[in-house]
């Protein structure tokens, strides 16, 4: 398992302070912003996605969205983007539970993304 303090300090290295003062404005949600580039999380994310089994992504995920980051959200969601999880029923579950949470068009399109892979591995959802 990745320590919540080393995914969020990888995500932090790259930051931008005027991106991120940018992308609060832009956002218009009060959280942190660490004016990270949409690259850096991939990166990242497909590193922990090498490193991590199915049930530690999911809770690696989990403090992630916690976490509040901007980015760290996407990159939660990012973690759980994959065609094929099985059994995937924790993944669809932690999904379901960001909806209620959605306050920015970028990270509900993110969440969506992930969300739509479960829903093709299992239509009657």
């Amino acid at each position: 398992m990745i320590p919540i303090e080393d995914a969020l300090a990888v995500l932090q290295l790259q930051s931008d302070a005027q991106k991120a003062v940018q992308m609060k404005i832009y956002h218009k949600t009060e959280r942190v912003y660490f004016g990270v580039p949409n690259s850096t999380i991939d990166d990242a994310v497909k590193t922990w996605r090498a490193q991590l089994s199915v049930n530690d992504r999911v809770a690696l995920a989990a403090e992630l969205w916690d976490s509040n980051v901007h980015e760290a959200r996407v990159a939660a969601a990012k973690l759980l983007v994959q065609a094929r999880i099985n059994p995937d029923d924790n993944v669809w579950a932690l999904i379901t539970s960001w909806v209620p949470q959605f306050d920015s068009w970028t990270i509900a399109d993110h969440v969506c993304n992930a969300g739509a892979r479960r829903l093709l591995m299992d239509p009657s959802r």
